[in-house]
């Protein structure tokens, strides 16, 4: 939509300038393509509950890894037609991560005295997954999908710089995703949270990580 109102410009001027001045023109040439059906996501568990954290267990001067105490959620991706797709992972708190540039940490927000209380990592588990009622393995891609890694059978965390996620129905190919009708994409959530000398944690402090997980048509 935001295309539309200066291409009718330039074709005004354009015409105007041509009757006037006989001036060179260039014609602009959009595409595009309407696929069949469409897919519609949805989580059996919108709101992953880490539960209630004691600080005690906490450390006080290097981040505290909870990835041995993981929250599980599940993906259903549902399409009308065979369809080729990626997933591609937004962090709605990207300003509160805390220490990673890597992409693969996503912010839990920040204490009441602005402090930042750690990340979360999302991660695509393939035992827990299937496509087409089949064993699925994940793939991740470049941003463009123009490159992708080898598929396999691993937990591959989502990253939330552009990069793609899709699914293979073999272990290995570097291809890309196959088009999928129905898939089942089981989903793990694990905190780390920043060094408690740096939280005020005098009080209940909330943590509020929030990720959009969107499906981009390949």
């Amino acid at each position: 939509m935001h295309f539309v109102y200066p291409m009718a410009v330039g074709v005004a001027l354009i015409t105007a300038l041509t009757s006037a001045l006989a001036a060179p023109s260039v014609e602009v040439m959009v595409s595009g393509s309407i696929i069949p059906g469409g897919c519609t996501p949805s989580l059996n568990n919108p709101g992953i509950d880490h539960g209630k954290i004691a600080a005690n267990e906490l450390s006080a001067d290097q981040p505290t890894s909870l990835a041995a105490r993981p929250r599980e959620a599940t993906l259903l991706i549902a399409c009308e037609a065979p369809t080729l797709y990626g997933i591609r992972a937004i962090d709605n708190r990207g300003d509160s991560v805390f220490q990673s540039s890597s992409g693969t940490y996503y912010g839990l927000g920040y204490t009441p005295a602005g402090e930042k209380i750690g990340a979360h990592v999302l991660r695509i588990v393939p035992a827990r997954s299937s496509i087409d009622g089949k064993p699925a393995f994940v793939t991740l891609g470049s941003a463009d999908a123009s490159r992708w890694l080898p598929a396999e059978g691993n937990p591959r965390s989502l990253r939330a710089k552009g990069q793609l996620a899709g699914f293979a129905a073999e272990s290995g190919v570097s291809t890309g995703p196959v088009p999928i009708k129905s898939a089942v994409v089981g989903l793990s959530s694990s905190l780390v949270i920043a060094p408690t000398s740096g939280l005020t944690l005098t009080s209940e402090v909330p943590m509020e990580g929030s990720a959009t997980l969107e499906l981009t048509y390949l």
